[in-house]
């Protein structure tokens, strides 16, 4: 009976040693098959085993390379950070540029379309006004003449008319002295022929009506002194008429003069202003220009800096998807030599070293 127990406790423990060397088996397979990184761990102590090196020498070779592959996810992530604060630097400089630029553009079109645009129109328009009132004054100089000479014509001619009446009115003078006889019939047809061409030549001053008319019904009486009276008193009529027109056209000469001179002032005036806008002009638009240029040469910058900062940002997403590839690979190979770390130290690990080696 004992012995019969001690058998089904031998078959028992070797029962148990068989299953913890195939689940040791498969511990090792699966850590050489994962990765490179644990076949070669697995290779090494392997290695190991065959040249009958300590474990403790094995184990701390593992646990080396365990170190060694945390430290260089610490570097790893060391120099992305500081990729990643190179590229925030550089980045936060670009976005400062671009701002800049955004700014000059915004504040450049407003002053184009708010001040300059504005105020060259207001130029335009003044220029035009004061060409319409150089029209107008070279127009108004025009008419003034126009009118001044109509006039002269007309006053020339007026006191032509008064001064051949005047001549007139002194030979009927002279016909009414000259009578020897006092017999007024002998000069009764030149008189009344002298008194028809006075009328005719003074006919449009009604003052002179009176006077022409009496003149005219006494030309064939006998009274020749009261026809000498009308005569003397209708030739001061006229000459003093004369002298009034020939005083008028002297005024009316002086006016015009003085408005010639006014409006050649103006002319002046209108001149000089219209060099000031057309400087006004050229200056703005000269001004507009280079404000053109400047918001055309920032937009330049800005689609620039809009490059920069695409190609910066695109620059660093390879970076880092290149960083997050590598530290998932480092990850994956730091759990594995964790999990070969840990086998090495688990008795299954030695006693499959040591069936390999019986082997």
């Amino acid at each position: 009976m004992q012995k019969t127990i001690l058998a089904l406790l031998i078959v028992m423990c070797t029962t148990l040693q068989v299953q913890e060397l195939q689940q040791a088996n498969k511990q090792f397979d699966k850590l050489s098959q994962d990765s490179p990184v644990g076949k070669f761990l697995m290779d090494l102590a392997q290695i190991h085993a065959e040249v009958q090196g300590p474990l403790d020498d094995l184990k701390e070779t593992i646990e080396k390379f365990y170190e060694n592959l945390q430290e260089s996810i610490s570097q790893l992530d060391g120099e992305f950070q500081s990729k990643q604060a190179i590229h925030l630097k550089v980045l936060q400089n670009y976005e400062s540029n671009q701002q800049d630029a955004q700014i000059d553009i915004a504040q450049s079109q407003d002053q184009l379309d708010n001040v300059l645009s504005r105020n060259k129109e207001n130029i335009e328009k003044r220029l035009k006004q004061i060409q319409q009132n150089i029209n107008d004054n070279r127009s108004n100089i025009q008419r003034d003449k126009l009118q001044r000479n109509q006039q002269k014509d007309q006053n020339v001619e007026h006191i032509h008319e008064h001064q051949q009446a005047t001549t007139s009115i002194d030979e009927a003078l002279s016909l009414v002295q000259g009578l020897s006889s006092g017999n007024i019939a002998f000069v009764e047809a030149p008189m009344k022929k002298t008194l028809d061409y006075i009328k005719q030549k003074v006919n449009s001053r009604e003052e002179y009506a009176p006077l022409i008319d009496a003149l005219i019904s006494l030309s064939g009486t006998q009274d020749t002194k009261q026809i000498k009276e009308l005569l003397n008193k209708l030739r001061n009529q006229i000459v003093d008429s004369m002298i009034q027109l020939t005083s008028d056209e002297n005024d009316a000469q002086k006016m015009f003069d003085d408005r010639q001179k006014q409006l050649d002032s103006e002319f002046q005036e209108f001149q000089t202003q219209v060099n000031q806008a057309t400087y006004d002009l050229a200056s703005i638009s000269a001004r507009i220009d280079q404000e053109k240029e400047f918001t055309k040469q920032r937009q330049s910058d800005l689609d620039m800096y809009n490059n920069q900062i695409e190609m910066e940002n695109n620059n660093f997403a390879a970076i880092t998807g290149l960083y997050n590839e590598i530290r998932s690979v480092r990850l994956k190979e730091l759990k594995i030599a964790e999990d070969a770390k840990n086998f090495a130290y688990s008795s299954q690990f030695r006693e499959l070293l040591q069936s390999k080696l019986n082997k």
